[in-house]
């Protein structure tokens, strides 16, 4: 059935095309059956030339009565199209034909222009053998026949072959209106050239035709210009074919040669500039997909880096309460055996003032146990309430993210005592020094963060085991109203190698000791992106220590709309050039 439906379509464009002959009787300038021919095998392969020998051999018996001629022709038609098909597999593989500039050349190339070739010279042998006219002389009827079926596959073929690939209809059905406005202009300007007939309108139609191609190109897409352009070519040929239009002379010869030309010409432009404008369009999208998978990305990243701060911070207040819950159990069981104690001892009073039996010794040691009882118990209950008061100013700031005022220096003195629990187990003496009293308007959910990350940081990472060491929390406003706090400690310092990375996620020294790799990259997002200032490391030396130097806005900036964290790399960490300039 579709060899059979191709020989119908080729027989019925073959006779269409032998109304407009050229040199003699049997050749055209322009033979649409060519192009039928390569797009049916380039779409549906070989097994499609029994139906273009059978078209071909049908319209030359009808025509010119002659089996020889006419077997010999068909035969002739199906050879450049399997050529083509073969040529074009074997560079271009299974890519499409028209997926960019180098297909467009291809197809230009071999179907338009070197196949073609093959059925002239096939059937300029077969016409002589047949004794048919080929007008003029032998040489003229080649390269009438040669152009003719170049001019087939080029205005025929591109339409047949892109119809057939898929999605290539979404963009002509998008711009339907367009289209049909390039068709009615088109339209309109034949026939004012089919009836005014003046020189002035022929070089205008001309230009506006050629415009009108161009404007496809632009906006129908390939398989929009290529119907558009196979549109307009039928229309001129109609034209001239009549002796009317912008190609139209006095010389039949003359005209369809013009003719040839400029429809060569507007052909080309036109699938040229489609080729190019599908090319655009293939690339933006890519670039809108990539953006897309780079924000979808992006957007997963900040949501796990959400996920790590809070897992972080929850983490951290884990061991802020397993800490204070273990230090405050000192004070309290204290307190209770001296409770009980007293409580023992008073239950020994009653009933020897119940039974007459107290003596004045008794009481007093009991007054004696008593004051000291109470002592103890006030003591004690001081220390607990202080380890609880500091406890639950830290802790309520670490989930709470509302910025507020408060004195930082007292803040700060709230945190490390809330880290004693932590700090208490290591040699190490923790020293506040600078100022006394800072009002700032920050998030101290983000101070306590900074603070508890770098005091972590020193306390398991910048000393040798067994090494007794100091760390110094220094606090300090510019003039500029900024908060310079540095926490220098004197232990191991960095090596080189480790400063570059030192605020990068995941990165760690001690991982066999447990560590995450996370304290100094949030430490680093917190001053960055919530306190709006900025986290270097100030100076590192081996075996004389690191100081880390966080400095910010005593008034932070405002939040983001969004809320948003975003990953901001950590700037690169020079210290040798540091010491350079200085």
């Amino acid at each position: 059935m579709a060899n059979l439906f191709v020989a119908l379509i080729y027989a019925a464009t073959g006779w269409a095309g032998l109304q407009v002959p050229f040199a003699g009787e049997a050749v055209t300038l322009i033979w649409p059956p060519t192009g039928i021919a390569f797009a049916a095998v380039w779409r549906y392969g070989p097994r499609l030339l029994p139906g273009v020998f059978m078209g071909a051999f049908a319209l030359n018996l009808l025509n010119f009565a002659n089996p020889v001629f006419a077997i010999s022709v068909g035969l002739g038609n199906c050879l450049p199209a399997l050529a083509a098909w073969v040529w074009l597999h074997k560079v271009r593989g299974q890519q499409p034909l028209f997926d960019g500039p180098s297909g467009l050349i291809a197809f230009l190339s071999v179907p338009v222009l070197i196949t073609p070739m093959l059925s002239a010279s096939a059937g300029i042998m077969s016409s002589l053998v047949g004794g048919a006219d080929l007008g003029e002389g032998l040489a003229s009827a080649w390269v009438s026949w040669w152009v003719g079926d170049a001019m087939g596959v080029l205005l025929v073929a591109p339409p047949l072959i892109l119809m057939a690939a898929p999605g290539a209809t979404a963009l002509l059905r998008r711009r339907w209106g367009t289209a049909l406005g390039l068709v009615l202009v088109g339209a309109v300007v034949l026939g004012t050239m089919a009836l005014v007939d003046t020189l002035w309108l022929r070089e205008a139609g001309r230009l506006v035709l050629f415009c009108l191609i161009l404007a496809a190109g632009l906006r129908l897409g390939l398989l929009g210009t290529s119907l558009y352009t196979l549109l307009v070519a039928t229309g001129l040929t109609l034209l001239t074919a009549q002796g009317l239009g912008p190609f139209a002379s006095a010389d039949y010869h003359a005209s369809f040669a013009t003719l040839l030309a400029a429809l060569s010409i507007l052909a080309v432009a036109g699938l040229a500039l489609a080729t190019v404008m599908a090319t655009l369009r293939r690339v933006m999208q890519a670039e809108r997909d990539a953006r897309h998978q780079a924000e979808q990305a992006l957007t997963r990243l900040c949501q796990t880096q959400d996920n790590l701060v809070q897992a972080e911070k929850m983490a951290s207040l884990g061991r802020l309460v397993a800490g204070i819950a273990h230090e405050v159990n000192t004070p309290v069981g204290t307190a209770l055996a001296a409770a009980t104690r007293l409580a023992n001892d008073t239950r020994g009073i009653e009933q020897a003032l119940a039974t007459g039996t107290l003596r004045r010794e008794q009481m007093n040691e009991y007054i004696d146990a008593t004051s000291l009882a109470a002592r103890i118990l006030q003591s004690n209950m001081e220390r607990a309430a202080r380890l609880i008061e500091s406890f639950k100013h830290v802790a309520v700031d670490r989930t709470r993210q509302d910025r507020r005022r408060f004195d930082l220096a007292g803040y700060l003195e709230e945190v490390v005592i809330s880290l004693r629990p932590q700090t208490r187990k290591t040699p190490h003496a923790i020293a506040l020094t600078g100022a006394t009293r800072l009002p700032v308007d920050t998030y101290p959910d983000a101070v306590a963060q900074l603070v508890t990350n770098l005091l972590v940081n020193a306390v398991t990472h910048a000393f040798v085991d067994g090494q007794t060491g100091r760390i110094e929390l220094d606090l300090r406003a510019d003039e500029q109203g900024w908060v310079e706090l540095r926490v220098r400690d004197d232990g191991k310092g960095l090596a080189r190698e480790q400063l570059d990375r030192v605020f990068e996620p995941f990165f760690t020294t001690g991982r066999e000791r447990g560590g995450s790799g996370l304290g100094l990259y949030l430490a680093y997002t917190q001053v960055s992106q919530k306190l709006g200032g900025t986290l270097i490391v100030e100076n590192s030396q081996p075996d004389n220590g690191t100081c880390f130097l966080a400095r910010f806005p005593a008034v932070a900036p405002p939040a983001s709309e969004t809320g948003e964290v975003r990953p901001t790399p950590p700037p690169p960490i020079d210290l040798a050039a540091k010491r350079r300039s200085a």
